[in-house]
């Protein structure tokens, strides 16, 4: 309760004081809690900055922490190229199901690479005899 009383009085005193001033006194205590506030705005505006920038950086770190620890379980994964030729009733569909490894998403994204590489456009250009080019992946380096 004394606490309350003495800014009670303090507003009070302020209020007389502030009455008493003079026009110029009362712009420029205005203008100076103006100034005031934009500084503490402006240095609000720069933690909550440099707290994003730290948050996008800490999820950048957490981000390839994650994935480093994921290939280092499996060991690291060279990928290479052979080439193979197709058989009597071969299909991509076939090809992905020996060759694909974990690295794709699935079938449809092994296949979609492996018309790419081979310049494939039509699903009737994969004939018995057709050598095609074959990407896989493998935990052996193999020097050239």
């Amino acid at each position: 309760m004394r606490k309350q009383e003495r800014t009670r009085e303090t507003l009070c005193h302020e209020n007389i004081a502030y009455e008493n001033m003079s026009y110029e006194n009362k712009r420029r205590m205005i203008f100076a809690r103006q100034k005031a506030r934009q500084r503490r705005e402006a240095r609000m505006r720069v933690a909550f900055s440099i707290l994003g920038v730290l948050i996008v950086f800490a999820m950048t770190i957490g981000a390839f922490s994650i994935k480093g620890k994921a290939q280092g379980e499996h060991g690291q994964k060279y990928k290479y190229y052979t080439s193979v030729q197709l058989e009597y009733g071969d299909t991509l569909w076939k090809v992905a199901d020996q060759y694909m490894d974990s690295e794709y998403y699935n079938h449809v994204s092994y296949i979609e690479e492996v018309k790419s590489i081979n310049h494939i456009h039509d699903e009737d250009d994969v004939k018995a005899g057709k050598m095609l080019i074959i990407p896989y992946y493998s935990t052996d380096f193999i020097a050239d």
